[in-house]
């Protein structure tokens, strides 16, 4: 699959929804309905601003269970992206940290999501909450097993932020085993959130893969027009929040100056 395939725009800007804790995370407030409102009303912010797409993550579940979330978990987010979709007509992609690959693709395919990010596809890596294993071939099985490789897309980060491989595989080496794994698009990131993606990092990967590659972080507007004149895509969180704050809301101004910087 193709990203015209999925997107109206040659090199789509994907914003992102940072839900609130979700019940059962150690920050969730109590709040169930604010965890509702605030996702819808980003929403319909990022559709209005003009994004290709959105993608939903539980961003503030940290520290993040491996694999699995709760099914309360689950469900809510089942509720929230069925009324997501209802709202927008643009894609809309799934992200569930950390690698709970099985629920992204069951949200995808449940909740009419278009793609799901899935963080640890080919490499193994550490991270704080202990090792993760790559997925792909359970991934694209249980794809299969719904009948779905034709309808939801997988987007592979490959070296991703907050981990270190623990094998010594280059950039270039896991990008060619994500393709091979039957990736759709190849994300590829700084080291946090909010940090820029090196250039040459992008760059490195276009040059062996003919997959579209997706910058995972840190694009921005001053930054925009180098990093799509590389890239396929970018994954856009804290440029458009108040601030370039993650933690903060997102912001029909900060949305607006990105987009008119654009000028490829």
């Amino acid at each position: 699959m193709k990203l015209n395939s999925v997107f109206t725009t040659s090199k789509p800007i994907i914003g992102v929804v940072h839900l609130l804790p979700l019940p059962g995370s150690p920050k969730y407030a109590g709040d169930f309905g604010a965890i509702f409102d605030g996702a819808l009303d980003e929403v319909q912010i990022l559709s209005k601003g003009g994004v290709s797409g959105i993608i939903i993550e539980n961003f503030n579940d940290n520290p993040f269970s491996i694999n699995e979330i709760t099914k309360e978990q689950l469900s809510l987010m089942a509720s929230l992206m069925t009324l997501a979709r209802k709202e927008v007509n643009i894609p809309l992609g799934v992200n569930v940290h950390f690698n709970d690959w099985k629920s992204e693709i069951a949200l995808a395919f449940s909740c009419k999501a278009q793609f799901v990010r899935i963080e640890v596809f080919v490499d193994t890596v550490m991270t704080a909450s202990g090792i993760v294993e790559p997925c792909c071939a359970e991934a694209c099985r249980y794809r299969k097993l719904l009948d779905a490789s034709g309808s939801i897309n997988i987007w592979a980060d490959i070296h991703p932020k907050y981990s270190r491989n623990l094998l010594p595989t280059t950039l270039e080496e896991s990008a060619k085993m994500a393709k091979n794994a039957l990736a759709d698009s190849i994300i590829v990131t700084g080291e946090t959130t909010g940090a820029e993606t090196p250039l040459r990092d992008i760059q490195e990967v276009k040059n062996v893969v003919d997959l579209p590659v997706i910058v995972g972080s840190g694009v921005n507007a001053e930054n925009v027009n180098q990093t799509l004149a590389i890239a396929d895509g970018a994954i856009v969180g804290s440029a458009f929040k108040t601030d370039d704050n993650v933690n903060n809301k997102v912001s029909p101004e900060k949305i607006e100056t990105f987009f008119r910087a654009i000028n490829l």
